[in-house]
């Protein structure tokens, strides 16, 4: 067991204190104007089943370079993505080698950092080096009933379960699993268990019911049996449900259901069943629904229920449904009370509120003195015991494979997942793993070349056993782990409530052990090689049994996702959010001050494919800066291989395709100044939080709020802690919670407290007597079998019924805060609007980021709670910055805003000043020049356009009658001209000209006479040109640029010659197309 505890804690500290040096206000513009390469977007670089050339790779990367890119994740994957070179190059093979080395070489020589993935694909740890020993594993048993006469007696145990698959025997089918890994046969025994069996519970086969279906043939056998792949098919009728009657033959008490039903398809089932009870089989009364929501068998308790018969009902909850039938696998109704939703809470399967579904009390249970370990009497698979008299279950407990190989790589490079609890199969894994690329790279790895490793998102699986599990256990838990591996197959020990204990217990014991193993001991498993990581770890719901914050802690760059949600009108989701904030409390607390995401991940058919334009991604962009990113990590940018396909391949059906065959590739630099200024200053000085949020035991940031965020006030901020963090890393300063790295908070929030550890709550209570102000909900059950009910009571009451001032519950968090005396961070005159903020603090200086995430313009006063400083608003787009009016009135600064939809401004105080208010005169713009007619428009080649068209007046390209033209992706370059009198440039001159050019589809980059001007590329459209303007004659070009989408669309169209090539055919015929072009009105303004 690694000792890891301090670790985390002191990594980063020098890092968090150096990033918050003071600077002068003008070395800090200076830099925000021109972020450098450590703020700007990194990109996933896929090179995809073994396309790859030299050429593409030297044009892929030095277009990296030309756009502001600081960066890349080199994955090599599959996805079965068609060969379009002459000759592919397979993984790690001399020609991928040589291929490999060349990118580090030449990404070393443009100054991009190099990350590679931590396994072929993108998930997880695994290849075709992995040992069967060393891979992923899960716990297995088999059961035999016997009755004792005091005697011996031989019995020959049922052979172990040595399928490879998720569960038990189960084992994918069909599935995007190399079928060579699911023929593999593997499994160890670990213990043979003797215990009585309560006197109520009986199995299907002892209750022997008749049973008949809606089509098919099944048998008690087939329900009752420990095995998932003996099924029968349930064909359904008409109205797509199938059923399954059971007679008793006599009134039988039900407490409990097991069952699992997959599709005909050999995969689980999205589906639905209720369950109905009859005395005469006729007139049925509805007992429960139930839901098959997680795990490949589904244990549920229902109400207590007595009947003759009881009729299963199964419904496809599917969102296109066409099964015509179910594969029954089993189903056992039972007297006893069984482990409520046993998958969830034995970690076999992971659903967001498993775990908090309590199982029901019961008498029925199996004591754990009485609990015989047999093993010693099993020979050749047959016990030899002398039982005592009565009835007793033999189970026979072992381990097999998961199965579970990395994905999706190119074939050459799958392999088993490595077992992800075992220390010394990690290790191994990842000195084969690293050795690879020390010799692709030639050696050009740790300051110079790879620089990186990347954990992505883990999606692994479940993992329910390693071979020195029993070890670790006892030695983290106190306890002996054999008497209790009755209850991980469904079976009440001691008692329901001691048995949620303990599998609380056994969850954390596999949660911790991954997180040390899998993901800290990472750090010291790096260094050697001089290479740091960044990491991710849950994404959505919850992966696996580890705490999301705790698999970051010791990354250097802690890391997240956000999808895009185009196609659903939603700039961002609460599972993202909670995802990125989660990532950037690790990076506050523990210190890296980085946050980075995988950004803008898209499902083509779900979210929208070849759609997106910055003005698209900003919103969701400003969203993730809202939630703590500060370092974009942009998927995807595929490697293309070839020029004559365009967009090229990618990632199968996932985008964001951010690559040098994108429409706006040209372009993109714009985009990505924005990302990186932004970013600069969102990374100086420290993150200002009042408020560590405290979620729970036995789960993770993103199952918490997968749906729904905290519901907390606009006005302060706050940042997530963790058990771990409440626990080893928090401490108490005149009654506030600090860390080593400079955060301070004022409040401590809990939140889904409903059970806690009794370690917790004594934490708590020292924090109560330390007096740090704790809010939110109260802990009502113990978890874990530490400590002792009574004691847990007795902390509840000292903790919040003895009248502590500094302790509430049922108080929301703003009045908590106002009744501390704590003031709000920023207020907003708007209260309703969807406006967020973040505040960075300087040394001698504040930083507010200010976000109106709404789709209407917004004017609002913004009263900071700052005094002293003069305001300026800096624009992350533009890189310019402006004096703007303010207000200091009671310790505060009020500044109003006058904001666009998606807008988003920096409100930076450095400067001091002793004037309490300024107000500027409001700048009024007029007329100043006007364009002659008509509008030249010339179609970039090769895109089916003409080459070049007049319009004489300005509208979407889409409403043109010309098919190349309505159907144009790519740049569109118009021309016009203005005339300008010598006087109006002298006399009563603008302060500036602007060009506004209305609506435009999707960005402009502007040429006033020969001189570029810039690239606007969201609303509102206008740049400032004054620079450029001469007197007389005055040309004006402007690209503009839409994205692939129309031209896809226009390559359905019967008869059309094709002109683009994606392996994907994302759209048809009848597709709406987007607008496209300069729609303008198109004007030439002075501002005064």
């Amino acid at each position: 067991m690694l000792k890891l505890k301090s670790l985390p804690v002191l990594l980063f500290v020098a890092a968090g204190a150096l990033s918050a040096s003071a600077q002068d206000a003008q070395t800090l513009y200076q830099d925000f104007q021109h972020p450098g390469q450590p703020y700007r977007p990194r990109v996933w670089w896929h090179w995809m089943n073994g396309n790859i050339t030299k050429d593409g790779i030297y044009k892929d990367l030095t277009w990296m370079k030309r756009s502001g890119i600081g960066g890349f994740h080199v994955f090599d994957a599959g996805l079965s993505t068609p060969q379009v070179v002459e000759k592919r190059l397979p993984y790690m093979t001399p020609e991928w080698k040589d291929a490999f080395h060349y990118a580090i070489h030449l990404a070393d020589s443009l100054g991009l950092e190099a990350t590679i993935a931590s396994a072929p694909g993108w998930s997880e740890t695994g290849g075709p080096w992995v040992k069967d020993e060393d891979g992923m594993k899960k716990l297995v048993w088999r059961q035999t009933e016997v009755k004792g006469t005091g005697k011996a007696l031989k019995v020959k145990l049922p052979g172990g379960f040595d399928i490879t698959g998720p569960y038990q025997d189960y084992c994918y089918v069909n599935q995007s699993v190399a079928t060579v890994f699911l023929q593999k046969k593997f499994y160890r025994d670990v213990a043979v268990l003797a215990m009585r069996i309560p006197n109520n519970d009986k199995s299907m086969m002892e209750l022997n019911p008749t049973i008949t279906t809606s089509g098919g043939t099944v048998t008690a056998e087939q329900l009752g049996n420990d095995s998932i792949s003996d099924y029968s098919i349930i064909q359904a009728e008409k109205d797509g449900k199938a059923w399954v009657l059971m007679d008793f033959h006599q009134p039988q008490l039900v407490r409990s259901v097991t069952w699992s039903v997959l599709k005909i398809e050999e995969r689980v089932e999205n589906c639905a069943a209720s369950l109905f009870s009859s005395m005469d089989g006729k007139t049925f009364t509805k007992v429960v629904d139930l839901s098959y929501q997680g795990g490949f068998e589904r244990v549920e308790d229902i109400p207590q229920t007595t009947a003759r018969y009881f009729k299963m009902v199964f419904t496809s909850t599917e969102k296109n449904n066409s099964a015509t039938g179910f594969r029954l696998s089993s189903l056992k109704l039972s007297p006893v009370v069984r482990v409520n939703l046993l998958s969830d809470k034995s970690a076999s399967s992971f659903y967001r509120y498993g775990t908090s579904v309590k199982t029901p009390a019961t008498t029925d249970v199996v004591n754990t003195a009485d609990v015989v370990d047999v093993t010693s009497f099993v020979k050749d698979g047959v016990l030899t015991w002398k039982a005592p008299k009565g009835r007793w279950r033999i189970m026979r407990f072992g381990y097999g494979l998961t199965g579970k190989t990395n994905h999706p790589a190119s074939p050459e490079a799958t392999g088993l997942e490595v077992d992800k609890i075992d220390p010394v199969a990690i290790r191994d894994y990842y000195k084969n793993y690293l050795q690879t690329y020390v010799d692709a790279s030639k050696g050009l790895m740790g300051n110079r070349g790879i620089t990186y490793l990347l954990n992505d998102s883990y999606e692994a699986g479940a993992q329910t056993w390693t071979g020195k599990i029993v070890e670790e256990f006892k030695a983290r838990r106190g306890y002996d782990l054999l008497p209790w591996l009755p209850a991980l197959a469904g079976i009440v020990v001691n008692s329901a409530e001691e048995t949620e204990r303990f599998l609380f217990d056994w969850r954390t014991t596999i949660g911790d052990m991954m997180t040390e193993y899998h993901y800290d001991q990472l750090t010291d498993i790096l260094k050697p090689y001089g290479l740091k990581r960044y990491t991710e770890s849950h994404e959505a719901w919850r992966a696996n049994a580890t705490d999301g914050m705790d698999c970051k802690r010791s990354a250097d760059i802690p890391m997240s996702a956000i999808w895009m949600r185009y196609k659903q009108g939603l700039v961002t989701v609460p599972q993202h959010e909670s995802d990125i904030r989660e990532s950037a409390s690790v990076a506050h607390i523990y210190g890296q001050n980085v946050a980075a995401a995988e950004s803008f991940t898209s499902d083509g058919f779900r979210d929208g494919a070849f759609v997106y334009t910055p003005a698209v991604l900003k919103p969701t962009a400003d969203a993730a800066m809202a939630s703590g990113l500060n370092l974009f990590v942009i998927h995807t940018s595929p490697h293309q291989p070839v020029d004559d396909k365009v967009p090229g391949i990618g990632l199968g059906l996932w985008g964001q395709w951010f690559d040098r065959n994108e429409t706006w590739a040209s372009q993109a630099g714009a985009w990505t100044d924005y990302l990186a200024r932004s970013c600069y200053l969102l990374r100086q000085g420290k993150f200002v939080a009042d408020v560590a949020y405290y979620y729970g035991e036995d789960s993770n940031v993103t199952a918490r709020y997968q749906t729904r965020m905290p519901k907390f006030p606009n006005t302060y901020n706050y940042d997530f802690v963790s058990p771990s963090i409440v626990k080893d890393v928090l401490k108490v300063d005149n009654g506030q919670l600090v860390t080593a790295t400079g955060m301070r908070y004022r409040v401590l929030w809990l939140d889904n407290v409903s059970m806690m550890s009794i370690k917790m709550l004594r934490r708590i209570k020292q924090l109560a007597d330390a007096g740090v102000t704790i809010a939110g909900d109260k802990p009502k059950t113990l978890v874990g079998l530490d400590g002792t009910v009574e004691e847990f009571d007795s902390l509840v009451k000292d903790i919040w019924g003895s009248g502590r001032k500094n302790v509430t519950t049922g108080v929301s968090i703003g009045k908590v805060l106002a009744n501390t005396g704590v003031a709000p961070d920023v207020t907003f005159s708007d209260a309703k609007a969807n406006i967020k903020f973040v505040h960075r603090r300087l040394n001698d200086g504040e930083i507010y980021w200010i976000a109106n995430q709404t789709k209407q313009a917004r004017k609002f006063t913004a009263s900071f709670n700052v005094t002293g400083k003069k305001p300026q608003l800096w624009h992350a787009d533009t890189g310019a910055k402006e004096d703007v009016s303010y207000e200091m009135v009671h310790g505060r600064t009020r500044v109003t805003l006058d904001m666009p939809a998606y807008d988003a401004v920096f409100v930076v105080f450095v400067d001091d000043t002793d004037v309490p208010a300024v107000t500027l005169a409001e700048r009024a713009r007029t007329a100043f020049a006007e364009f002659a007619q008509p509008w030249t428009v010339r179609f970039q080649a090769h895109r089916g356009a003409p080459s070049q068209i007049a319009l004489d007046s300005l509208a979407s390209l889409t409403e043109s009658s010309e098919q190349g033209v309505k159907y144009f992706s790519g740049v569109a370059t118009y021309t016009n001209n203005f005339k300008v009198a010598k006087k109006s440039l002298k006399k009563n001159a603008p302060s500036r000209i602007l060009l506004d050019l209305g609506e435009v589809k999707d960005l402009a980059e502007v040429t006033v006479n020969g001189l570029p001007v810039g690239v606007v590329w969201h609303a509102p459209y206008i740049i400032d040109i004054t620079a450029a303007v001469k007197a007389g004659d005055n040309k004006v070009e402007i690209a503009v640029v839409n994205p692939w989408h129309n031209r896809m669309v226009g390559d359905m169209q019967p008869g059309a010659e094709t002109v683009t090539y994606y392996p994907i055919k994302y759209y048809k015929a009848d597709e709406p197309l987007l607008k496209s072009g300069l729609i303008g009105p198109a004007r030439i303004v002075g501002e005064r």
